[in-house]
Formats: C-alpha cells, structure tokens, sequence
C-alpha cells in the first residue's frame, strides 16, 4: 500500500530512513496482498505471540486517531521496492485498549488473523468482532470488574410494499439482557419513525439485505441509520428469510418445565410476534449474523419481546443532541466519564450498580407517556427523598456490594465463572433481608408503591435464592475469603483436609519468616511492627505485612514505599515483584522456597475439589433466569434512587403532571447541567406556555444572552419529568407531550454530501412531518445558513405554520428582529420576549433574565469586544455598520417619497408610459423611450 507523498515529504529523510526496516516478513507480505478485500470501518490485526501487528490504511488509522502520533509507525521493505508497507507494533497491553476503542468508541469492525501453525505460512481469520456482536471480545473488553459493560445491540431492518405502502421489519437481540424485541412499522417521511426506535432501542450495529445504488428506498434508509451514529452492515439478501425462524425460536428461547419441542414450537406459532412476516425476516438475518444456533449454551436463553414505540415519547438524534442527554453524538454514555455537568445522563447517574446505568440509559431515551406509570416512579422518588436513612443505606451498604448480574449471567452461560462468582451472588443476595427490613421501616404516604414495585419482588428473589445462599455457606471456605482465595472447604473430603493442614503449617513457617524480617528492620522502620492479625494477616497499620496476591503469584510481604530505601539498605537476597501505590511487595528467598510449596498444595487442594466445583457452578448457572429478573429490579432501584439522590443534591422539586389543562407552567426554573458548572451562578426564568392561550414563544436578544440556554431547558425539564425524575423549579406543572422534537444548530456534513443548510433543512422538514399538536419544539436561529430574506422567509413560514396548523407547544429563538411583528397577526398564540442586557460604558452586561417584549438592538459588536476582537476590526464594524443603517433609512427615505407622489398626475403618466413599454419591440424606440422616462421621474423627484 503506497505511502503518502506528501506526508513522506514532510518528514526529514533520516527519520524515515530510520522507520523504513528490512525486517520484513517476506512470505507474510505475499500473504497479505492476497487477503481479501474488506470496508475501511474494518481493522485487521495479525496476532504474533507476544504481541500484533497491524499494517498499511489500518496502521495508519491506529497511529493518528487512536495513539495521536505516527512516531509509532515503521515503513517495512517490501519486495516493492517504492511501496514500503506502513506497519505498526501493538503489544497485549495496547491490544485491549486499542480493542476498547476501536468496538465500542470508534464502532469499528475487528478482525484478528493467526498462523494455523507456527512453521506453516498460513493465516486464518481467528477472531472477530463488531459493535453489535462482542461475544469473541468480552473476556478482553471488560475484563476490570470495574468496568460496566453497555447493552450491546444488533438491529436487522428490511423494507417492504403492501397495498402500495412502505413497511419496515425490525428485529433488535441484544446478548447482554438476553433479549429479542420485534416490530412493524409503516415508513413515513424522511423515516423518522424509524430514527426514533433507533433512539429509543440504542443498537451498536444494523444490518441491512445487501443493496444496489439503484435502491433509493434503502440508500435512505442507510443515511438516516448511520446519521444515528449506527454502523450499518450489509447481510445477503439470501439470510433475510423467515423459513425455518419458528424452529430456531424454539431453540433460543426459554421453555417452561414441563414443555416439550411440540408443544413449544406450538405454543410460539401464535405469539403475536409471529404475524410479523418482514420482522421475522429480519429476525433471521440477526441470528445467522450473531451465530446464537451454532452456540449450544445460548439454547433456550432469550425472552422475546415486541416494542411497542408508542409507549414512549418520541425523540430523534437531532433532539437528544439538542438537548444534550449524552456526552457524545453517539447518544451513548461514557461510563467512565467523571465530568457530571456534561450531560443530563452526567447529572442524574448516582447509580452504583452496572444494570442500574444501563436502565438509566435506556430511560432516558424511552420517556414515558403514561402518567400512571410515571407518578409510580416520582411516588418511589418522592419516598427516597423524604428519607435520608433508606437512601444513604441502600445506595452505600446495600447497591455498592451488587455486582454485575447481567454480566455474570454471561458468564455463566459460556462456562467462564468460577467460585469467586458465586461469592460475590451470595454476598448481595444475603444483605437483600437487611434490604427489605430497613425499607419496611418506611411508613410514608408512599409506602404502598414502594411495597409492590420494591419490596414484594424482592422478597420473592430471597425465597428463589434461599437455597442457593444455604449451599454457597456449606460449600465454600469462608475462612479464607480474606485472603482472595475462593476454594471449597476442607471437610467435604480427606485429601482435602490433609492438604489444608500442610498449607496452614506452610503459612505459620511464612509469619516466622517475617517475624525474622521485621526484628532486622525494628530499629530502622519509622513504626516497629506487631504480631497482631487479623484474618490471618498481619494488621494493616503495620509497615510490613503477610498478604496473598494471586494476580502476584502467591504469598507476598509488603512495605511502606516510604520505608524503601531501608529494605535496599539492610535486606539481600529479596524479590521485589510489584510497586503499587499502597507499598511495596516483595519476596524474600525463604518466602519464595515456601510460596512455591504453598502453591503446589494450592494447585492439589484445586485439582481434588474439581468435582464438587463443578457441582457448585452447575447448581449456580440454574440460577441465570432468576438473576436476570433480580437485575431488573435492582437496576429500577438503583435508578429511583439516583434521582433521589441527584434531587437531594440539586434542590429539586417533584413535577405535577396534568390533564385538565394543556399547559406547561415552570416557576423559576434551571437548567440542571449549566447551574452544575463551576463558578456559575444560575439565573432562573419562569415559563408560561399554554395550548388555548400563548403556545408559541419569539425568543429574541443578544448572542450569549441565554437564549439557546432557557429553549433547551424547558426540553430538558419536560423529559426529566416523564422519566419519573424530579425537576430544577420551585414549581412545576406540566402536561405530557408526546414527543420532544428540536432544530438547534447545524453543521455540514461532508461524508453524506449535505450542507449546513440543507441540514438544517431536514431536521425542520422532519419536524413538520411528525410533530402534534401534544409536541413541544424546540427551534433555535432557523433560517441563518442562507441569505437573510431567504433565512427569514422561512422562519416566517414555519412559524406561521406550527401557529396555524400543528397548534403545538413552541419556543422559537431567532436573531430575526422583525420576525417579532408576527405576534400582531395572533396575538393570543404568539409572545415575544428577550433575553436582558444592558450596554454600560461601551461594554455590554448580560443579565441572563427573560423578560416580555423585542429586543431593540442587537449588540453583535458588543458581544465581538467581549470575545476580545482587535480594537481596529470593531472600529471599523462600528463604520460599516452605521453606513448600511443610513443607506437602508435613504432607501425607506425613498419608498415613502414613492408612496407620497402616488396621486401625482406626472408619476401616473411615468407609470402609463412604463407599461407601454413592455410591448414595445423596436430597440432604438425603446431605448428612447427609456430615457426620456429617466428625465420625468427626476424632475418629479421620483430620482
């Protein structure tokens, strides 16, 4: 693959004569041109024992948009001799975090190519992976304990004509919660309905039956699933077939007890789901895709599901960017994100558990429209504000020690989980009786919702787990959970009792060994040690301790860093193996001699108790549908008690939802993001909107004024409420709307080949096609991507539309001043505002306070002086601007003379005289006649 010209010229000859290598592979290059072709949003890397290699396009992509720097890459000879072939070295370390970045941030393809054999010189695609299918990937992407893995979806679509109307078929099945959803829609315009399940289901990838550019109907459907930031992937047309996808259900789906394949495969033949021809269709192009029947342990796992989009309120991706519900225009979390103000997700997550911020994930997308069902979430909200006890325990001692079930239901599906598993399932399913004392203590207005959505499901999951608690307690060593060793007890069997009794005589030889250490230090340690333990190990206010790392390879002793220059000093003969931040471990020549017996015994005690192990985790991975259900509802848990949290903290408010009126009615209120940001002192606003009597606000004042700032955040409050969350206002009330639909901001778009313009164009095409009058729009500058009498022609227009047609709820902020004269043709829909400012000084103060009225000057230049422009760019500026006002008042100087001398005998002659001249095909005449026109029209004063 050739080099870049120009950047090979940018760099001095020696650094690239130092990167070009004649280490090259010769017989993997003839290897490498022969694999075949792939898309550029697929990476292929090449595993070589101890570390990989990536080359070419690929290599180039991993060094500039992943490492930020092309130090790393090195230029192979080939046989070639001008085309070097671009390689760069990854080790395992960079592996997983390159692995990371590429599947979940970049939402590229993986493929990973081994030899088949170390002497042999052929490649075979070992493993791969793709946003929508992890499987081959998730021991490597999450394997930190801390690290929460987010619902990984793939989503199949296909398209098709009934009775002259276009339908799509959607199947999303998502690995992670075991899921399969389906559903039918009718296409409308722009497929918007189809951009808002892409928002409300969140899937990582979309196949699609392999297309022609001829296809208009599907290459629309790819721009509208990849401006959703969705990776599309094209399938054979040949996988989309429902032929055999009743069979397949019946082995993917779980059974009941007593159902045999007859009766089963009967019972899904009339699932609702099953009348869905084109979603079946899809539905089999995404388990050929995943591979779930060549899987046996994903047999009779997966609960099939239909979405059901109306439930929810509608939000597309211009909305939820708009709004800034997630920190990226993926619209998907970054878990790892600390900073709290970047998004509404930022702000609300409190959760302390992995289901419960995918549950929040998934919330925020899928607004509820049924008030019953959100006054049940505020109910629980409500019960968790009022009482600060319930809420620190469960949110610190209680949801801090869950793990991720979900997680370890994969686990044990693929026969990955051990013992330490198991432990950490007993440890939350034995507080959950702590749980349901401490919420039963609660004796509120609220006590009865908390009881049937919380407390009675729990305490159902504790009389399914009773069992399983009772033989984790009679099968695992308990005693030696302190020291990370998860094993079965001793007294199941006599070999095992007769290794542990050496393993103990092994550990009481270790503690004299360091009582030898620490008389040699005594004197010359800042604390001398004691012999107290605790657990078995050395207590941890000592400056050297017995501890037992695994990860380290065994029994280790560890020291203050402080103290290291005293350990170099008055020790030989040591090992140090690991410095972390908590000190020092090390190993002396005795230490190692026992340790390596200790792990011998280890390696025995383990190799005996295989048996009951596997007992132990067959009983467990029984337990996979019941954790799954116990997921779902400490995930709810979790989220309630986020908002709680984050309504503590942010002086929130409980929402009241309405139906008698259609109106939305916030008395001082706040952006929840903006007022989280340092040294910000928030101004708040009060909104007043309401269907039957001013629904449509003009937002008028300066750049920077607070404009875009007081739109957004009547969106943002309205979602927050149908979410079940409290609100920032001092009061709150508000109707459901049934979608948030929003025009802020536009940008080019240069890989569809669309301009700001026509960008902004569509997003308010789309608007108009799908809002109600239940809608609340948010719009925000429409119509400045084109010239000015265009740019306000339009806005005009679409707000005379929404006022007239949609009657929807509206806030519309514009730098078109006289689009403010609107207000007198409907002034009992219509109100102007401004954002306040004041000029003091030549300097403009920006008050951030709604106020009724226009505003009457504009206060761009200001607002450049604050931006800190050359004092000569403003000057001149002031000049131009000042010109183009005299010259627009000279014009209107001009038309009102025009309008002054319409009765004038002379100027109605002009007029007659002017009209003669259309028919008037001479050349000469006409040009004589012109002029002899200019001279009467300047001598009445018209010129």
């Amino acid at each position: 693959m050739d080099i870049d010209e120009e950047e090979i010229s940018n760099e001095s000859t020696h650094v690239l004569n130092d990167r070009i290598t004649s280490t090259v592979d010769t017989d993997f290059y003839v290897v490498y041109k022969k694999l075949p072709p792939k898309t550029a949003v697929t990476i292929r890397l090449f595993e070589r024992n101890e570390f990989y290699t990536c080359h070419g396009d690929d290599a180039l992509f991993i060094a500039r948009e992943l490492l930020h720097s092309t130090n790393a890459l090195k230029y192979w000879k080939t046989s070639d001799t001008n085309k070097p072939l671009e390689t760069i070295y990854i080790s395992n370390k960079q592996f997983e975090d390159i692995l990371r970045k590429l599947l979940l941030v970049k939402q590229y393809r993986v493929e990973v190519w081994k030899k088949a054999q170390k002497a042999s010189n052929e490649w075979s695609l070992a493993y791969h992976g793709s946003p929508g299918n992890l499987t081959q990937f998730e021991d490597i992407l999450y394997a930190s304990s801390s690290t929460a893995q987010e619902s990984s979806g793939v989503l199949a679509c296909k398209l098709a004509t009934e009775n002259g109307v276009t339908v799509i078929g959607l199947a999303l099945i998502d690995v992670q919660t075991l899921t399969i959803k389906m559903c039918e829609v009718t296409v409308s315009n722009h497929y918007s309905n189809l951009e808002t399940i892409l928002v409300q289901l969140g899937p990582k990838e979309c196949l699609l039956p392999s297309f022609t550019s001829t296809e208009d109907n599907y290459l629309q459907l790819k721009k509208v699933i990849e401006k959703s930031g969705v990776l599309v992937t094209e399938r054979p047309k040949a996988e989309f077939s429902s032929k055999d996808i009743k069979q397949d259900l019946c082995r993917l789906l779980v059974k009941g007890k007593d159902e045999d394949n007859d009766k089963f495969e009967m019972k899904i033949g009339v699932m609702p789901e099953m009348q869905m021809e084109h979603a079946k269709c899809s539905l089999s192009s995404a388990i050929k895709f995943l591979q779930l029947l060549s899987d046996k342990n994903q047999a009779n796992r997966f609960h099939l599901k239909t979405h059901q989009p109306e439930l929810y309120m509608r939000l597309d991706t211009a909305a939820m960017i708009a709004l800034n519900i997630f920190p990226d225009n993926r619209q998907r979390p970054d878990f790892s994100s600390n900073a709290k103000s970047s998004s509404l997700y930022g702000v609300l997550n409190n959760c302390r558990t992995a289901q419960g911020q995918r549950l929040l994930t998934q919330w925020l997308k899928q607004p509820l429209t049924d008030m019953a069902k959100i006054n049940e979430r505020l109910d629980i909200v409500d019960a968790f504000v009022n009482d600060s006890s319930i809420r620190t325990f469960i949110a610190q001692d209680f949801l801090g020690r869950v793990p991720d079930f979900e997680r370890l239901v994969r686990k044990f599906i693929r026969k990955k989980a051990n013992l330490e598993d198991c432990y950490k399932i007993y440890v939350a399913v034995n507080k959950m009786p702590k749980l349901i004392e401490y919420i039963g203590e609660f004796n509120g207005p609220k006590k009865g919702v908390l009881d049937h959505l919380i407390v009675v499901p729990i305490r159902e999951m504790i009389d399914v787990f009773s069992k399983y608690i009772e033989m984790i307690e009679t099968t695992i060593d308990m005693a030696r959970i302190g020291n990370h060793e998860f094993v079965i007890k001793p007294n199941y069997d006599k070999d095992l009792q007769e290794c542990r009794e050496k393993q103990i005589e092994l550990e009481s030889k270790m503690h004299d060994d360091l009582a030898t250490i620490c008389n040699k230090l005594s004197s010359h340690l800042s604390t001398t040690p004691s012999r107290s333990k605790k657990n078995g190990a050395e207590s941890s206010k000592e400056p050297i301790r017995l501890v037992y790392d695994p990860k380290q390879g065994g029994w280790l002793y560890r020291i203050n860093r402080k103290e290291s220059a005293t350990l170099q000093k008055q020790l030989s003969n040591i090992t140090i193996k690991v410095t972390k931040k908590e000190g020092i471990f090390f190993q002396t020549t005795r230490l190692g001699e026992l340790n390596t017996k200790y792990s011998m015994l280890s390696s025995t005690y383990n190799e005996a108790s295989k048996e009951i192990i596997d007992d132990v985790l067959n009983i467990a991975s029984s337990y996979c549908d019941s954790l799954s259900q116990l997921a779902e509802i400490l995930g709810q848990l979790d989220c309630l008690v986020s908002f709680a949290t984050a309504s503590v903290n942010g002086n929130y408010i409980r929402p009241k939802l309405i139906t008698e009126q259609q109106k939305i009615n916030l008395i001082d209120s706040r952006h929840p993001c903006v007022e989280k940001q340092d040294n910000i002192n928030f101004i708040s606003n009060t909104v007043e909107l309401d269907r039957n009597n001013h629904r449509f606000q003009i937002i008028t004042g300066p750049n920077m004024g607070g404009k875009s700032t007081y739109i957004r955040q009547v969106g943002v409050i309205q979602l927050m409420a149908q979410i079940g969350c409290f609100v920032p206002c001092t009061t709150c009330h508000t109707t459901i709307v049934d979608c948030i639909l929003a025009r802020i901001g536009a940008n080019d778009d240069l890989s569809l080949g669309v301009s700001t313009f026509m960008s902004e164009m569509l997003e308010m095409s789309t608007i108009l096609d799908i809002a109600t009058s239940n809608s609340l729009l948010i719009i925000d500058e429409l119509g400045r991507g084109t010239s000015t009498y265009d740019g306000f022609g339009l806005a005009w227009a679409v707000a005379h539309y929404i006022c007239t047609t949609i009657k929807c709820f509206c806030l519309f902020a514009t730098h078109f001043h006289e689009l403010t004269s609107i207000e007198n043709e409907q002034p009992d829909v219509i109100q102007n505002f401004h954002v306040d400012a004041l000029p003091v000084n030549d300097q403009l103060v920006l008050l951030y306070k709604l106020k009724p009225g226009v505003c009457d000057q504009s206060f761009g230049i200001h607002v450049a002086k604050l931006a800190q422009f050359p004092e000569h760019v403003i000057e001149f500026a002031k000049k131009r601007a000042q010109e183009l006002e005299e010259f627009n008042s000279n014009d209107n100087s001009k038309e009102n003379l025009r309008h002054g001398f319409a009765s004038n005998d002379s100027v109605d002659l002009i007029w007659n005289e002017l009209e003669k001249l259309k028919s008037i095909n001479d050349q000469e005449q006409a040009h004589t006649m012109i002029l002899s026109l200019l001279n009467k029209a300047e001598n009445v004063g018209l010129l």
